[in-house]
């Protein structure tokens, strides 16, 4: 009876322990969000977990005027992004990059009313770079179909999508210059 109740105990401690390491796990890939007075500052990889949770956010803070970007990974889901960034300009916010926004994350910013650039950097890493960091990316014809569609929304003509698509396939990792920002009309006042 007592070698039961000792071996009930550790397979209740094992389950109780691996649950903790779950849910640390998934602590560690999550978006962070951050509200400071006027300000969401975000940051992290982007998940529709974020979606959903950057609804709630906009919803609950009716304040807030800038989505201020930090180092975003990149975004596993085209969709997510794309509906992020929607929702961003409905909401009529500015977006200013103060960290490193890779890839698809860089739809966020470009969701923006208006868009700033606060010494920070829109990156555009290879696919493969991507998914050794650990982003899952989305390379189905459909995705590029959306990509494509929502840079003709937001900047008028597809020219930066086929841009994106031309560089994430070069292999290299490529920092945006002022000269591209500004030949793209990335940033708006």
């Amino acid at each position: 009876m007592l070698k039961r109740l000792g071996l009930a105990l550790g397979v209740v401690l094992a389950l109780g322990a691996g649950g903790v390491v779950l849910v640390r796990m998934m602590d560690t890939g999550a978006t962070a969000f951050r509200v400071e007075g006027a300000v969401l500052h975000m940051s992290g990889p982007v998940s529709g977990a974020a979606a959903d949770r950057l609804d709630r956010l906009l919803e609950e803070n009716t304040g807030l005027t800038v989505l201020a970007l930090g180092d975003i990974p990149g975004a596993d889901d085209v969709n997510w992004v794309t509906g992020m960034g929607r929702l961003i300009r409905s909401a009529g916010l500015e977006t200013r990059v103060e960290g490193q926004v890779v890839n698809d994350a860089i739809f966020l910013f470009l969701g923006g009313a208006t868009r700033s650039m606060a010494g920070g950097a829109l990156v555009l890493q290879s696919d493969a770079a991507q998914r050794q960091a650990g982003v899952a990316v989305d390379q189905s014809t459909a995705a590029e179909g959306d990509r494509l569609r929502y840079v003709e929304a937001v900047l008028g003509a597809p020219d930066f999508a086929d841009f994106m698509s031309e560089t994430r396939a070069s292999g290299a990792q490529y920092i945006l210059t002022e000269a591209d920002i500004a030949r793209f009309g990335l940033t708006r006042n």
